[in-house]
This record gives structure tokens, sequence and C-alpha cells, in this order.
């Protein structure tokens, strides 16, 4: 009997019975005995065939995992391959087939040409205008001021040279006075008039907002944990415990909330979002786990659009994985949205009529690369050249190119020519090429073996097609999801710092800050300089029109 990959494949015996091994006159008989026999050779034969074809399989399984981790633990994380390398695969698995292997050449010594490479002038360059200069004046003697008949030299010039200072960050205490007026004698009844307290983000903290802006930058965009924030305040002779810096950003991060409902509101009303999501750990204080082990994977939903319709980004937090929270999120927006092929996309298409689902390319792409990567490197090669050529094209769309001082009205106009030419461009150019994908799919669909890496790209491509070629039928629809990953990255550079999330709250409270500070990146504007101000001018802003008016993309220091 053999046993596959859990398959109990039972053989019949080939060892003759005694009645066969008894010579006998009779020809029918004999006859009968050959047959026989000979169904049993056939069927061992194609039992030997089929143990023989599941091994293959299961053995192209085991190659394809341990080359996929070794390149997790050994190999380059980027994606891109030379253009000319597919094409250079084929036809070497074509001469490896049609031609037996050649006797090893013998050792030959060779001159090779030294190897050149462009080297970029590092060149000092100009320091920013906008730097302030502190003059440090190097001079001469007083001797060498005067000449030999005893008249002082004229100056006539100066030569300056530039280098770039620095000094650490500056603490210092910053005390707010209110000065107290009283009522002369005799008119005591008029009382003390001082100054209202100003509204401050966190009622009664030690910390002035931008110290707590500096915080929030550093732990959220320059990914420092906080105990070494701790010791950089410590050299400077500030003091502060773990606790009470997590307590200033949480409050930091919830009362920001109404700047990241504002946020969300322009992002909706833009009408095509990316989305995608990433891992999170949370410290778990319920778990029965070793302490040091005490987390559980939660989840950070990043919203955005593409850079040439703004720079509104939103990280949404929830604790799992599943639907609730991106139903929950995209309850009231109509529009399409950019994504994988994750089923809880499927859920936000199946419960709201006014959602619509467009695919990724790079996602279908990463399929087809470990396809080639793996068993299927010619037919891995074929989709990523036919995919490359859809990414050729777009490279070409140029946006058009606007002054800074444009209005809205001629931007919506420019970006409306840029969409209706995509459009033609796609329809002329991109379609062809979806048509010989989806031709080649519907060709090594059938055949392919169901577990292999090219079998799982056709078979993710297949179930989104109507989603990966809608872009070529609209301008204004993107290729890909790319978007959206762009503002994941910086989630994982974070990761391996500041490690998790203390709470549930902690989470929503960095999902808010890291709104802020990615929707800034995207405005150009400096996160510390933006946070400091707003911090201070957040609480007073009790209506829509003022909390829009201090959004980045509007924003001016008060």
């Amino acid at each position: 009997m053999f046993y596959c990959e859990g398959t109990h494949i039972t053989t019949m015996s080939a060892k003759p019975s005694s009645d066969a091994l008894a010579i006998s006159a009779d020809p029918a008989e004999l006859q009968r005995l050959v047959v026989e026999q000979q169904a049993v050779i056939e069927s061992l034969r194609r039992e030997k065939t089929e143990v023989a074809r599941l091994l293959t399989e299961q053995i192209e399984k085991f190659k394809s995992q341990v080359a996929w981790l070794t390149k997790q633990l050994f190999g380059r994380k980027s994606e891109k391959i030379d253009p000319n390398q597919p094409w250079f695969d084929a036809l070497t698995i074509s001469a490896v087939e049609g031609n037996p292997p050649a006797a090893p050449a013998p050792d030959l010594e060779q001159t090779v040409a030294a190897h050149t490479r462009k080297v970029t002038p590092h060149g000092r360059g100009e320091l920013p205008a906008n730097l302030p200069r502190e003059i440090e004046i190097v001079d001469v003697s007083e001797s060498e001021k005067m000449l030999p008949d005893g008249t002082l030299r004229p100056v006539i010039g100066h030569e300056d040279a530039e280098r770039v200072a620095y000094t650490p960050g500056r603490i210092y205490v910053k005390v707010t006075r209110r000065p107290k007026y009283g009522s002369p004698v005799g008119a005591e009844e008029n009382g003390v008039v001082i100054a209202q307290v100003p509204e401050t983000l966190i009622p009664k903290c030690l910390a002035d907002e931008s110290l707590l802006a500096h915080l929030v930058v550093s732990k959220f965009a320059d990914h420092l944990p906080l105990y070494r924030l701790e010791n950089i305040l410590e050299r400077s002779g500030v003091r502060l415990t773990r606790q009470t810096t997590c307590d200033w950003i949480l409050a930091c991060g919830l009362g920001s909330q109404p700047l990241v409902d504002a946020i969300i509101a322009e992002l909706f009303a833009n009408g095509l979002v990316h989305n995608d999501d990433t891992p999170v750990d949370m410290q778990d204080y319920k778990s029965d786990k070793p302490r040091g082990q005490r987390t559980r994977e939660t989840r950070l939903w990043v919203t955005t659009v593409s850079p040439r319709e703004g720079p509104w980004t939103v990280f949404d937090f929830t604790t799992g994985r599943s639907a609730d929270g991106p139903l929950r999120f995209f309850k009231k927006f109509k529009g399409r949205i950019v994504c994988d092929a994750y089923t809880v996309y499927d859920s936000l298409d199946d419960a709201y009529d006014q959602i619509e689902l467009n695919g990724c390319w790079a996602h279908a792409r990463r399929y087809f690369l470990k396809a080639y990567e793996s068993s299927h490197p010619a037919e891995g090669s074929e989709f990523l050249s036919l995919i490359r050529e859809l990414y050729k094209i777009e490279s070409e769309l140029i946006d058009s190119v606007l002054p800074p001082d444009a209005t809205n009205e001629e931007r919506a106009e420019a970006l409306q020519k840029d969409n209706a030419r995509r459009t033609t461009v796609r329809g002329e150019q991109s379609m062809p090429v979806l048509g010989r994908i989806r031709a080649r799919m519907d060709e090594l669909l059938p055949g392919t073996p169901p577990d292999s890496k090219l079998a799982k790209a056709l078979k993710y491509a297949d179930g989104i097609w109507p989603r990966l070629i809608a872009y070529a039928k609209d301008g204004r629809l993107p290729i890909d999801n790319n978007p959206a990953e762009q503002m994941i990255r910086p989630i994982a550079v974070g990761r391996n710092n500041w490690l998790f999330f203390g709470s549930e709250r902690g989470g929503r409270a960095a999902a808010n800050l890291m709104s802020l500070i990615a929707t800034c990146k995207r405005a150009k504007v400096e996160p510390f300089a933006y946070l400091s101000d707003v911090f201070r001018r957040l609480p007073a802003a009790k209506t829509p029109e003022q909390v829009r008016a201090l959004l980045p993309d509007v924003w001016q220091p008060a």
C-alpha cells in the first residue's frame, strides 16, 4: 500500500494465486489468467502514476515553501524584477528541456575589465535661506590692520563660509501671567478684574502645547518610543514618568477627534478612496499568558485618496479584522473603494448599495510574482510582462502642471481634462492588453494544478476580474491601491519601536494622531508647527467652520 498526503492508497496483490500457478491445458483458462494478470499490472501502473503525481505535487509545494521562507529570511523584500529576466528565464527553460546538460568547461583565466560606476558628486549645495544666521567674526590682529605709515586699513569686504550648526532641543518654563486689577480706595465694591484662564486641550496639564506636540511627533512621525523621549528630557533636567507621558498623548489623541471627524468628511466628499489594513498588537491584561506575552492582535485601517485629489488620510482602530469596523466606518460613504480581495469588502458591497469596489493590479501582480518565483517561472513571467505593459501606459499619463497660485476652479477643470484623456488612452491601449491577459487566464485555468502558486494567482484575478478592469473604463479610477499601502509603511516602522498599544482607548487615540500627522505630510505642512498651534486653538473651535479652518490644507499659524 502507498501513503501520499494523507491519502491511503491500497494496491492489489501482484502475487498470483495457487490456482493460477497450476498449469492448465485449457487454452481458454490460460487466456483468462493472462487477461487477469494484465488487468492487475495495468492497475498497479495507474496507481504508481497517481502516487508519483501526488508526490511530485507535494515536493513542489514543499520546495515553494522553502524558497519563500528562505527569501523572507535572507532575500530582499522588493517586488521589482529586471524586465529582461523573464525572457531570459523562458529561454533557459526551453534550452534545458530541449538539450542535455553539457560537459563542464575547463577553467580558463580571463581578464575582466575594472568595474566602473557612476558617482554622484557630493557638493556643498546651498543652505536654506529661512534658517537663522549667527555671524561669528574671525578678524586679523590689530597690528595687521595698520599700514606701514600708521594709517588704518579700510574694510573692502568680507568672505563668508556657511556651516550647519545645531543646538539640542531648548527646554524652558513658560509662565502665563494674568495681571489683576483692583479698585481705588472708596470704590472697593467694584471688585477685582483678572483675565479668564485660557481653555486648554488637557485641563491643568503641566506640559505646554509645544511639549505635547513634540511628544506626539517624536513618537508617531519619528518613531521614538517614550522611554527614549524620557531619557532625552531627563538630560535637560526634566523628569517625567512613563504613565504621565502616556496619559498626555492619550488625551491629545482623544481630544483631536473633532479634527479627525472633519478630515473624514472631506475624505468621504471625494467619492473615491483607497483602503487597506495592517496588524498592531495591543496589551491584553485579561490574558492568562506569561508576562511579556499578554498581547492580542488588533487592526489599523487606513483610508486615503490619491495625491492628486487631496491630502486626506484617516486611520481607524478596531480590535479585530471582522467586517464590523469597515461597516461602521463606511456607513455614510457613497462612492468607490479601491481595495484588495479580502472578504470584508464583499460585505461592504453587499450591505451598501451606494458603494462600489475597485481592484488592485499591484495585489494581482504579487500573486503572479510568487508563481514566477516558484514552479511556474515561464507562465509567471508572461503575466508579469503583460502587467508591466499596463503600468507603462499609466506612467506616460502625466498630470497637467498648474502654478501654485491656481484657483480651485482651475484645478478642478484641469483634473477633469486629465481624467478624460486617461479614459481615451486606456480604452485604446490598456483594454487590448487586458484582453490578452484574460485570454491567457482562460487558457491556463483548466489545466493548472489547483495547489500551485500559478493557480492561486489565476483564481485571484479571475474572482475579481470586473474590479480589475474597471479602471480602464474611467480615467479617474487608479490602477492599484498603492496610496493606501504607502500610508501603511510608517506603521511597520513604528511597530518595531513602540511595539504595541496600551489599551483600546490608546489605539483610538494613536489612530487619530497618526491621521493628523499623515495628512500634514501629504499637505506639505510641518507636523510640529501645526500641532503646537492647533492644540492651542482647538479648544476654542466650537463650530464646524472653525474646526475646518484648522485642517492642514488651509491652516495658517495664529
